[in-house]
């Protein structure tokens, strides 16, 4: 199509010759706003562009607008051609060859950016698009999206996390936890039997014993979208893992190189193995003609009647041979091999894939042999004193067991029993060794008590200190997720213990409506000795059900500390799970609150000082909420941490 200049190209051009200021050089003179309290625009337009040939039609050319700071566009693309549209698409009726192509942005102040590209007209291999190829907001074509929009498939996985920091271009890149519960898939458009090279950035945490990220090229084509992992595997046709965790706040660049095969569609699919990882940039560009690499993959599993044994599976794509080097100065050549060391060490395994152009493609993982062990323990009360517990060990494969009680007592050995002096809720925990020093953990929690024990949850908030921070808070959160990690450090996942408690999910509602989304109180390490909550923003809140005896008196006990004078926190009794706050807001002795509580006296800027407030309460109901907010806390400069939280009986 053609675009000719009419009365509306006119009216903007004019507007456009209103709005221009003068300019000297390179330097741009604008005038200063005129109230004494306005702030000058200080953040200039700047013109840019990229663009496309479409599938069906070479000449025709998609251009996306990537200019910032403004609102009005021109683009001349020769020949008196011109176009408002943000992001036009046109076609070189000529054919092939090299043409200027201008883009005018500017501001509502009139500030002009100009930039010319030579776009590239050409027939040959078409050029795919990834869409939000670096995680940014507002990156649709349409604009809008969160950077992540473009990245879904629910089947295979969660939807990426974003992340700030670090990040390789622009403001956000992608990121994967380390539960291994996320992914990144994105269909898109490619010409059969052609060549390309995907190159993207990546970096990963260096705390992991096996970390990976594995980024493939989906044939979807040929196997239609995939609905199950398994389904992806199958569908590979190209894929690269790496592990480099040298420098976690250093991107690197990878490159994969492809062939399309039969198919006109592809999907890229990215997934990680126990490392938090982050991925952007990527692009995508027509590969040079002849043979590509294979893609080396492989995964390892340890025989469960041998802890020396273990079986290679090979994941390569593409490769007619391969070479195992098991890292004790033994090979195969096998595809998937089994071998048995000599003796438990870190080993590192490479296998190195080759093609029948003679083509070759290595990776290398480690492995860390350890024996097994497996904890558990069952326990019994004495009948005839019920702060004495017997423990009996049920562990697999221990060669060595620490008992830890939950008051500061420790046994090593077999089957210890145990007299409490106190009536308390405890976390026993046994830890197993194996004859090579692997470590496993069971923790059960016993109720040391003849009558009825109140109990707040995760009151210290460090239950999952040094296994996932992220769970510290969750069960302060209105919503908890469903999951958290496991207690005994093994990284696996376990259904949350306060999600069958509570889920409010109108009052989550009612305060995204109102103040924002950020309900879950912050975790924090500065807390009162330990790890902490924190408000940061007005929207945050510490809600927790707990079961209570009706007519009760009872003891609530918090510690906090504001970093800014005049910021109160509010601690609220409900007797009942509110769905709004406004009434809470209306009246402090409304019916639905036992007790109210507002602190203003605990402003210190010092980490180390926490002031502890307290309070007595008479529970009306046999279930209360604890509910804290801070509704002046809106920023890092007034935020409030909070700490250890205890409910006592009178």
């Amino acid at each position: 199509m053609k675009y000719k200049i009419n009365a509306f190209v006119g009216l903007v051009m004019m507007l456009f010759s209103l709005f221009m200021v003068g300019c000297v050089g390179n330097e741009i003179f604008r005038d200063d706003l005129p109230d004494s309290n306005s702030k000058p625009d200080t953040a200039l337009p700047q013109a840019n562009f990229s663009y496309a040939s479409t599938l069906e039609d070479f000449r025709t050319i998609n251009f996306t607008n990537l200019s910032t700071e403004a609102t009005l566009f021109e683009w001349n693309f020769g020949s008196d051609n011109i176009s408002m549209e943000k992001d036009p698409t046109y076609t070189f009726e000529e054919g092939e060859g090299t043409y200027s192509v201008t883009l005018k942005a500017a501001d509502a102040l009139g500030v002009v950016s100009t930039v010319t590209i030579d776009v590239i007209v050409v027939e040959g291999p078409f050029q795919p698009i990834i869409i939000e190829s670096g995680f940014e907001d507002d990156a649709l074509p349409e604009g809008g999206g969160d950077g992540r929009d473009s990245w879904r498939n629910s089947d295979l996985g969660g939807v990426i996390q974003i992340s700030s920091s670090p990040v390789s271009f622009g403001d956000q890149a992608a990121k994967l936890p380390n539960d291994e519960s996320r992914i990144g898939y994105q269909e898109i458009a490619v010409e059969p039997e052609t060549n390309y090279d995907l190159r993207f950035y990546y970096t990963m945490l260096s705390n992991a014993t096996d970390p990976w990220v594995t980024v493939s090229i989906l044939g979807i084509t040929e196997n239609g979208v995939p609905t199950s992992r398994e389904e992806a595997l199958a569908a590979t046709i190209a894929s690269v893992t790496v592990n480099d965790t040298e420098d976690p706040a250093t991107y690197i660049q990878q490159t994969l190189a492809f062939s399309s095969g039969a198919n006109n569609t592809v999907a890229i699919y990215f997934y990680n193995g126990p490392v938090e990882a982050r991925l952007d940039d990527f692009t995508i560009d027509v590969g040079a003609d002849g043979a590509v690499p294979p893609s080396a993959g492989f995964s390892s599993a340890q025989s469960e009647t041998n802890f020396l044994e273990y079986s290679f599976s090979n994941e390569s794509t593409g490769a007619t041979s391969y070479l195992w080097d098991f890292g004790d100065g033994n090979t195969s050549t096998e595809e998937s091999p089994t071998h048995v060391y000599d003796t438990h060490d870190t080993y590192t395994v490479t296998l190195t894939a080759t093609n029948e152009a003679n083509l070759s493609t290595s990776l290398s993982q480690g492995i860390d042999i350890q024996a097994p062990v497996s904890a558990d323990f069952t326990f019994q009360v004495d009948p005839n004193d019920y702060k004495t517990y017997t423990f009996t060990d049920a562990s697999v494969g221990a060669v060595m067991l620490l008992w830890e009680f939950g008051n500061g007592f420790q046994f090593t050995g077999m089957n210890p029993t145990h007299t409490y002096t106190e009536d308390g809720v405890y976390d026993v925990t046994l830890t197993a060794y194996s004859v090579t020093g692997a470590i496993d953990k069971s923790i059960q929690q016993i109720t040391v008590a003849q009558g009825f024990i109140v109990q707040v949850l995760n009151g210290t908030l460090d239950d999952f200190t040094g296994i996932d921070n992220g769970d510290n808070v969750d069960a302060w959160d209105m919503t908890p997720n469903s999951t958290v990690k496991a207690l005994d450090g093994s990284g696996e996942t376990v259904p949350s213990p306060y999600r069958a408690l509570w889920n409010n999910t109108d009052l989550n509602d009612y305060i995204d409506a109102t103040y924002g989304s950020n309900e879950q109180p912050a975790n924090t390490g500065d807390g009162n000795a330990s790890r902490g909550a924190k408000f940061s923003s007005n929207d945050r809140r510490m809600y927790q059900l707990v079961t209570v005896e009706q007519g009760a008196s009872y003891k609530f006990t918090i510690d906090t500390r504001s970093e800014a004078e005049d910021i109160n926190t509010e601690v609220f009794i409900l007797n009942e799970e509110i769905t709004t706050e406004a009434d809470i807001d209306a009246s402090k002795s409304h019916s639905s609150i036992d007790a109210y509580y507002n602190i203003t006296n605990d402003f210190n800027t010092s980490k180390s000082m926490f002031t502890t407030s307290s309070f007595d309460f008479t529970a009306s109901s046999n279930k209360i909420v604890i509910y804290v907010r801070s509704l002046n806390a809106v920023d890092g400069s007034n935020e409030v941490f909070l700490d250890n939280v205890t409910l006592t009986a009178n």
